[in-house]
């Protein structure tokens, strides 16, 4: 018994195959064209690095943050080697050398920087009314052994992140500044650019 085979498709003519291939050329060209355009090219270079700037006593290179500027020539303060305002004056950034009297280089050697952080702290809560909000932590900077603490000020709202570090036998305290009036998110975004200061900065 011959099986029941479904019937053969009827020959098609050369033009009845062009009516086909043609539009499938026509999708392939959209498809190869639009996968083209959908291509990345190559990667965008990152754009470069700010270049590094010599602070005033010439022992600190760093980088100023986008979104601030340099006030340093503007204070005649000779112990402020750095100080830098961002743009909308909600807040700055300060690093200071810091003189050692014989009594403190005494605490330093025998405490660290702990101790001495303990004895600025107490003088700027003092000098202006102020309550330490964080007391003294360590932690490390680029290898180098770190001390920070909070500050909040009365009446102003100000709000101070201090950290002292020592280079080459010098003491240094880099101090960043939120105005009382500046948004609530300032103070994580400001401390943050502190932060990425130290990260950067070369001693």
């Amino acid at each position: 018994m011959t099986p029941n085979l479904p019937p053969l498709p009827a020959r098609r003519t050369f033009h009845s195959v062009a009516c086909l291939i043609a539009p499938a050329c026509a999708s392939l060209y959209v498809v190869l064209f639009l996968g083209g355009c959908a291509t990345p090219g190559p990667a965008a270079a990152s754009a470069p690095a700010p270049p590094f700037l010599l602070s005033r006593d010439g022992e600190i290179r760093y980088r100023l943050p986008a979104g601030w500027f340099e006030a340093t020539p503007d204070t005649p303060v000779a112990d402020r080697s750095v100080w830098l305002v961002r743009d909308d004056y909600a807040g700055s950034l300060l690093v200071r050398h810091v003189r050692i009297r014989a009594v403190e280089r005494s605490d330093l050697e025998e405490e660290g920087l702990l101790r001495v952080a303990k004895l600025t702290a107490a003088l700027e809560t003092s000098t202006r009314p102020g309550v330490l909000v964080r007391g003294p932590e360590r932690y490390h900077v680029n290898g180098r052994e770190a001390v920070s603490y909070d500050v909040e000020y009365s009446g102003s709202g100000d709000r101070t992140r201090t950290v002292l570090l020592m280079a080459d036998g010098r003491l240094y305290a880099l101090t960043a500044l939120v105005n009382g009036t500046a948004p609530p998110e300032a103070v994580k975004e400001i401390f943050g650019v502190l932060q990425a200061f130290l990260a950067a900065m070369r001693l």
